[in-house]
């Protein structure tokens, strides 16, 4: 809850502290911990008269484990506890290689869920336990950095993790995010499934994901675009264990796909995964545009029969701002195109109704006539 909607605030609410919240009548709405410095001022844990407690964390936890087995199996590397959207603000737990990897995004999280969660989170991941609170959104919580093994031996260089066949390194320390994109399993999947015969480019790689999954669906040719040097020496390697062929080009996405364009290069699946170009409000209209141009270039890339997928994990880009901003590059791209499908993220990236932010994920699907 944000500190305007809330009409007193006591004056020595300390940090972390468990606190319950009523409404003016009096009636306690529920429990959660404060943080004085943070724009979000409480995160509700619990509704009603119930205080949180680490048995009522683990319960949260094991709900979670018991969700993803039911949608994804016996998976080893996921994402086991997805914040706000598992029920566990600000904090979001994923098993990589056989370890744990633990990234508290918000001062109650680290403080509070963070120590009750660790011993079952350990028995969870029996290679070790990673703290990697590297999100820049830290800072508005008042809270430094961190990027440290809190249990067991760090690993020697990246960790294989496998998806279905698959094989990918996953830097837990130097990669991007947790390390690995968990969330876009079931679209690599689909990418998989539409790639064979086609010339296949995959824009923004990071290390390879969809261009890898091209590759073992039959692809005739695979493109890889990356920029980072670190991503295309990964995209390289795993493409390596994979037993497949990626042409990677180290260059920068927006200017590649102009070139492409003025070359008439077509392709028959193109694949933006870009990385968010909106990271709130203030930035929509320049990430906005920036979706618009891609797509625009995207589109017209596309041979007859051609599919783009396109994805924004932009939080504060909605749906609808999506499919309005790709919609119109479609019209000005002058290309026949039929959507196919809207697709979301993996299960174990659940979305939380009454938490809009939980739903950032979208791919679009659509097919040149």
């Amino acid at each position: 809850m944000f500190r305007g909607e809330f009409k007193e605030v006591p004056a020595d609410l300390a940090p972390s502290e468990i606190v319950r919240v009523e409404d003016q009548r009096g009636h306690v709405v529920g429990a959660g911990y404060a943080n004085p410095a943070s724009g979000i001022l409480v995160r509700i844990l619990t509704r009603g008269g119930e205080l949180p407690s680490q048995e009522w964390a683990e319960a949260q936890l094991l709900r979670a484990l018991s969700r993803r087995a039911e949608r994804l199996g016996d998976v080893a590397d996921l994402r086991l506890v997805h914040a706000e959207a598992d029920g566990l603000p600000g904090l979001v737990v994923e098993r990589i290689g056989g370890y744990g990897v633990v990234s508290p995004d918000a001062l109650g999280a680290e403080q509070i869920l963070m120590p009750w969660l660790l011993p079952a989170i350990e028995k969870l991941a029996p290679n070790g336990t990673i703290l990697r609170g590297i999100a820049p959104v830290r800072r508005k919580e008042g809270m430094d950095l961190r990027l440290e093994m809190l249990r067991g031996t760090p690993p020697a260089g990246p960790v294989v993790i496998h998806e279905e066949d698959i094989r990918y390194e996953v830097d837990l320390f130097g990669g991007q995010k947790t390390g690995h994109y968990f969330d876009q399993r079931e679209n690599r999947a689909l990418c998989r499934s539409l790639a064979a015969g086609r010339r296949v480019l995959d824009v923004f790689s990071y290390t390879g994901g969809f261009a890898i999954a091209a590759a073992l669906g039959g692809a005739s040719s695979v493109t890889a675009v990356e920029s980072s040097e670190t991503a295309v020496a990964a995209i390289t390697r795993n493409a390596a264990a994979n037993g497949v062929d990626v042409a990677v080009r180290a260059e920068n996405a927006f200017d590649l796909l102009r070139q492409l364009v003025r070359e008439r290069a077509a392709h028959d699946l193109v694949v933006l995964d870009p990385p968010p170009f909106a990271r709130g409000k203030d930035h929509l209209e320049a990430a906005l545009r920036a979706y618009k141009e891609i797509n625009l270039r995207a589109m017209r890339l596309l041979a007859p029969g051609g599919y783009l997928l396109t994805a924004s994990c932009s939080h504060a880009v909605s749906l609808g701002d999506f499919l309005a901003v790709v919609d119109d590059a479609a019209s000005d791209a002058g290309v026949p195109l039929t959507r196919i499908a809207v697709r979301g993220p993996a299960p174990d990236h659940p979305v939380r109704v009454e938490v809009p932010e939980t739903d950032y994920l979208h791919l679009v699907v659509l097919q040149r006539d």
